[in-house]
């Protein structure tokens, strides 16, 4: 049977957090650019640029959610 593993220092745990944070605001920003930048410009095909910065947000948020799903594997397999 596994046991719960250690915690990690609080400063791991802020870093990590900063990291998700990181990737969000990133994302969000590209997705933003896209979303309200573009489509301001009245450029042709604004229905695709709009839907590119949902794209661009979906992206990011998967993007978080997969980097915290390999932290809470890489988490459990150090106390291996």
């Amino acid at each position: 049977m596994s046991t719960i593993p250690e915690p990690q220092p609080v400063t791991e745990y802020v870093a990590d957090g900063a990291r998700i944070a990181a990737i969000l605001i990133i994302w969000g920003a590209i997705a933003a650019f896209f979303t309200y930048g573009i489509t301001e410009l009245g450029l042709p095909f604004e229905r695709v640029w709009y839907q590119l910065g949902n794209l661009f947000a979906l992206t990011g948020f998967l993007n978080a959610f997969l980097y915290i799903l390999y932290r809470t594997v890489s988490y459990w397999n150090n106390t291996a």
